[in-house]
Formats: C-alpha cells, structure tokens, sequence
C-alpha cells in the first residue's frame, strides 16, 4: 500500500494496521493544518476513518492524505454549513405542519434526521467559534448557538411529553428563524471573507 500526506510518499511493504495509519496521519498534521479527509484508491471518504481503515485496509493500494490550512478548513466548514441549512430550511415548514396533525412514524423519523443535523451544524459552529480563523462576526455565530441550544432542549421536553403542537410550534417560530438567520451569517461571511468553490 502506498500511503501519500504532501510531498510524503510512504510505501508500506505489510499492510499496516488502521492504527498505524492513524498515528502517521496524526503526527503529520502540524500545528495551524487540519486533516480533512483521504483518497481511497479514488474514493473520498469523509467521516468515520478509523472504521473505514478497519474495514478496507486489505484492499487499499493508495491512500492520499489531504491536509488542509486552518483558513481552508474554516472555508469548507462554512461552505458545508451553509449547504446543509439550503438543503433544510424548505422542509422545515411542512415538518412543523406535519405534528399539527397526526404525526407518522415517517415524520417522527424527519425530526430524527433534523436532530442529527443540529448536533452536527452544533459542532460546526463550536469549530467556527473557537479557531483561530474565525469569521470577524464570530460573537454572533456564538450567541445563534446558544439559542439554537436552548431550542434543543425545549424541543426535547415537548418530544418527551408528546406535545406535537409544542413541537410544531419550536420548530416554527424557534429553529426555523435561528437557521434562517445562519443561513444569511453563513453566506454574508463566505462572500466577505472566505471564498466560493467552483463559481463558473
């Protein structure tokens, strides 16, 4: 397996372990770069690593480590936030609509989905407010977070309780404003001071 980070090019003669191959990851990041993510033979691979190492180890021929400055990734990071919330928010009025009746097993799964979308936008933002690279409007993500928080854990006390015009409600007129209006921060902060990928 050849095992590519930078101008690196490692050739592994036994395949090592996915451990290894983490460790070797781990020291080349140095401070101010972030790992972003790997070409498997190819293949881009985003999330969960270790466990796609685990299971593909055998058959990998090249593995390209990509690396990113700080700034990059605070681009990407902002990029990808703001995809998610265009991809979200059209949904999110018919959802609400959905518990003013009787919500089905389908809906009760949509908020599911929308749940792990706020855990993730939630970390997104804690990386956005704690780089070095944050955006100058940084104070405002902040605060966004905060009452995106508190929507989370009111939505959760309606979900115990069953209260499906609760929840219609906080989807409504809590999450619904909060990721309009990261939406809008998302998008201003990528025009001002971070840059568009493939602008044709």
């Amino acid at each position: 397996m050849k095992l590519i980070i930078g101008e690196q090019h490692i050739e592994y003669k036994e395949k090592p372990s996915a451990d290894e191959v983490i460790e070797r990851i781990n020291e080349s990041v140095t401070e101010g770069y972030y790992f972003s993510h790997f070409i498997s033979d190819g293949t881009e691979v985003y999330d969960e690593h270790e466990e796609f190492l685990e299971s593909n180890l055998d058959e990998i021929m090249e593995l390209k480590i990509v690396i990113k400055t700080e700034k990059e990734f605070m681009n990407d990071v902002l990029l990808s936030a703001e995809e998610y919330l265009q991809r979200t928010i059209p949904g999110m009025g018919s959802l609400a609509n959905d518990f003013n009746r009787v919500p089905t097993n389908e809906t009760w799964g949509r908020l599911e989905m929308l749940l792990g979308g706020v855990e993730w936008l939630n970390d997104m933002l804690k990386v956005v407010c704690n780089s070095k690279e944050r955006p100058s409007n940084w104070k405002t993500f902040h605060q966004l977070t905060s009452s995106m928080q508190a929507e989370v854990s009111k939505l959760g006390k309606a979900v115990e309780k069953k209260k499906n015009g609760e929840i219609s409600t906080i989807l409504k007129k809590g999450f619904m404003p909060i990721f309009e209006q990261l939406e809008k921060e998302f998008g201003e902060t990528i025009d001002t001071e971070f840059v568009r990928k493939n602008l044709n």
